[in-house]
C-alpha cells in the first residue's frame, strides 16, 4: 500500500493535503509533519512512496527540504513534490533545482492534486519493480553464468550442424587463404570432407577449377575490404556442369578489419534451365503471334479483291447499268448480293485493321477535324440503319466546338461503330443522345441508348476482340465483335479514352475523351475529366 508523507506548517493545509493523499489509492497510508526537521528525522528510518512538502515553512523551506532528502541514499529517488505560489515563479525554480520531481501551484487544485500524485505513484512503483526484476534477474546471471555458456556452446555446435545440413556450398576462409569451416555439400562436390578441407586452400583442393577461381576472389576481398556483387558460375564438378549463385560476405573483426570470407552458394542449374525454356517459349508465342496477325492481314487483302469485283457487278446488275435484268427477282438477288458482300468487306476491313493495330503499322494521317462535322457524316452513315428500327437520333452540341488535331477517317469510323452498336441495342421506335461539348483541353462525345444494357462482365466481354454478349447461334444482329473493341483501340491511338458506363435494363453510355492536341506516341490514354455528367443518368444531355 503506498506511504505518503505531507509536510506543511499551516494545519488546514497540512489536514486538505493529507485527506486528499488518503484517496489517491485504497489503502493510502499518510503521515503529516508540521515541521521538516521532524519529517526529515523520520524519513531518514523510512522510506515512503511519496513527499509532498510546503514551499514557505520557517526554518527550512520546500528547496532546502528537498535538497535534504536527495543526500539520503535510501531517499534519492523517492518523488517529491513541493507546493509553490502561483505569483512567484522563483520558488518553483529553487524547488526543481533542489532534485523535486514536480511542483504545485497554491491554492493546490485537487483534480490535478490527485491525477498527478497518482501518476508519481505508479511511476515510483513501476521503479521499484524494474529494480526489483534488476536484482533478481543479476543474481539469475550470476547462478546461471556456467550453464549459459553450456548452453552458449550447445547452440554453436547445433548451429553447425544445421549450416552442414543445408543443401547449397558454405565455406569460411582466413586471411591466408585457409578454409576454417566447409560443410559437407560443398565437401561432397569437391571430392573431400569437412575436417579434409579445413587447414587447405580452396586451389589446394580444386588446382583446376572453381577452388583457384573462388581463392583469388578471397585475397581480392581481403585486399581491398570489400565483397563483389553476387554472381552466377557454372562449375564443373567430376564432369557434371552445375551453375551456381554464389555470394560472398566479409566478416570483420573488432577492429573492422576482415577477418574472414564466408561464401554460399545455391544451385539453380534448373531454374536456368526453366528460365531458358520459359524465354524460348515466350519467343515461339511472340512468334505465332505475329505469323497470325500477318496471315490475318494477307488473307485480308486476299478477300477484299474479289468482294469488290462481287460489290461492284452486284451493284451493276442492281442498277441495270448494261440493260434490262429480265427477271425483276434477279434485281433483288443482286441488291442482297451487293449487301451482304459489303457486309462481309466490312468485317474483313475490321480484321485488317486489328491486324495493323496489333502489328503496330496502323498509322494515323492526322488534319484538324471539326468534330461536328464527323458526327452529322456519322449520323448519315447510320440513318438507313436507325430508320429501319424507327430510332430516332438526338443531337446536342456545344456551339462553336474548336477542331482537334485526329484522324478523320478513323475519327468518323469510331463515332459510326459506337452510333451502330446504339442503334443495334435500342428497341424499336427508341431514342439515341449523341452529346458533344469541350471540356479542359478536350473533346467529350457520349453516346447513349436506353437499351438492355449490360453488366460489369458483359462490359468486359464487349471490349474483347470478337466478343459476343449473345449466342453466336441466337443473337439478333451480325458482326464480327470488333467494333467496340476497334473503337477502343482507335481511340488509345489518338491518345484518348473510351469509357463504357451501363446498367442492366436502363442502357448504356459510351463516352469518348479526346485531347485537342494529339500527345506523343506511346501515350496511355486521356485522364480522367472532372465533373462530366453521364447521358446516361441526365436523360440525354450532357
Amino acid at each position: 500500500m503506498p506511504l505518503v508523507v505531507i509536510v506543511d506548517d499551516r494545519i488546514t493545509n497540512r489536514r486538505i493535503l493529507s485527506k486528499l493523499a488518503t484517496t489517491l489509492e485504497a489503502g493510502t497510508t499518510v503521515r503529516d509533519f508540521a515541521e521538516p526537521p521532524a519529517a526529515l528525522a523520520w524519513l531518514r528510518q523510512n522510506t515512503p512512496d511519496l513527499v509532498v512538502t510546503d514551499f514557505n515553512m520557517p526554518g527550512m523551506n520546500g528547496a532546502e527540504f528537498t535538497q535534504a532528502i536527495r543526500r539520503e541514499p535510501s531517499l534519492a529517488n523517492v518523488p517529491v513534490v513541493v507546493v509553490t505560489a502561483y505569483e512567484d515563479k522563483s520558488y518553483r525554480y529553487q524547488a526543481l533545482e533542489a532534485g523535486a520531481t514536480d511542483f504545485l501551484l497554491s491554492p493546490v487544485d485537487h483534480h490535478e492534486f490527485r491525477s498527478r500524485c497518482r501518476n508519481l505513484l505508479t511511476l515510483e512503483r513501476q521503479r521499484r519493480q524494474l529494480k526489483e526484476r534488476a536484482e533478481l534477474l543479476e543474481r539469475k546471471l550470476m547462478r546461471d553464468s556456467e550453464a549459459h555458456a553450456a548452453a552458449l556452446q550447445q547452440s554453436h555446435q547445433r548451429l553447425l550442424r544445421v549450416i552442414d545440413a543445408v543443401p547449397a556450398m558454405i565455406s569460411a576462409t582466413d586471411n591466408a587463404g585457409r578454409v576454417v569451416f566447409m560443410n559437407s555439400f560443398e565437401a561432397q562436390l569437391l571430392g573431400t570432407t569437412p575436417d579434409e578441407a579445413a587447414g587447405r586452400t580452396p586451389a589446394d583442393i580444386d588446382p583446376h577449377g572453381y577452388g583457384t577461381r573462388s581463392l583469388a576472389l578471397d585475397r581480392m576481398i581481403f585486399d581491398l575490404g570489400e565483397a563483389p556483387a553476387p554472381f552466377d558460375e557454372t562449375i564443373s564438378f567430376n564432369g557434371d556442369d552445375r551453375t551456381f549463385h554464389l555470394t560472398k560476405m566479409a566478416l570483420r573483426d573488432g577492429a573492422g578489419r576482415v577477418a574472414n570470407v564466408v561464401t554460399v552458394g545455391f544451385d539453380i542449374t534448373e531454374r536456368k534451365a526453366a528460365s531458358r525454356a520459359l524465354e524460348e517459349a515466350k519467343n515461339a508465342a511472340e512468334t505465332a503471334n505475329r505469323l497470325k496477325t500477318e496471315f490475318l492481314a494477307n488473307m485480308s487483302h486476299e478477300l477484299r479483291t474479289p468482294l469488290n469485283a462481287i460489290i461492284g457487278f452486284a451493284s451493276m446488275m442492281n442498277q441495270q447499268v448494261l440493260g434490262p435484268v429480265g427477271t425483276p427477282r434477279y434485281v433483288d438477288y443482286a441488291h442482297d448480293i451487293a449487301g451482304s458482300a459489303s457486309h462481309l468487306l466490312d468485317i474483313i476491313n475490321d480484321i485488317l485493321d486489328v491486324s495493323r493495330i496489333e502489328a503496330g503499322v496502323l498509322d494515323l494521317h492526322d488534319e484538324w477535324v471539326e468534330m461536328a462535322t464527323t458526327i452529322n457524316d456519322a449520323v448519315r452513315a447510320v440513318s438507313e440503319e436507325a430508320s429501319g428500327r424507327r430510332v430516332q437520333i438526338v443531337i446536342n452540341m456545344e456551339p462553336e466546338l474548336p477542331p482537334l488535331r485526329a484522324d478523320s477517317a478513323r475519327l468518323q469510323q469510331v463515332i459510326v461503330n459506337l452510333l451502330s452498336n446504339a442503334v443495334k441495342a435500342s428497341s424499336d421506335g427508341g431514342e439515341v443522345y449523341v452529346n458533344a461539348l469541350e471540356r479542359d483541353g478536350s473533346i467529350i462525345v457520349a453516346i447513349a441508348d436506353r437499351g438492355c444494357g449490360m453488366d460489369s462482365a458483359e462490359i468486359s466481354t464487349a471490349l474483347s476482340r470478337f466478343g459476343y454478349l449473345e449466342n453466336v447461334m441466337t443473337r439478333r444482329h451480325a458482326g464480327a465483335g470488333l467494333g467496340l473493341p476497334l473503337a477502343n483501340d482507335l481511340v488509345r491511338l489518338h491518345g484518348g479514352r473510351l469509357d463504357v458506363e451501363s446498367r442492366k435494363g436502363q442502357g448504356t453510355t459510351m463516352t469518348v475523351i479526346l485531347p485537342i492536341r494529339r500527345p506523343e506516341p506511346g501515350h496511355q490514354g486521356a485522364e480522367p475529366v472532372a465533373g462530366l455528367d453521364s447521358p446516361l443518368s441526365s436523360q440525354g444531355s450532357v
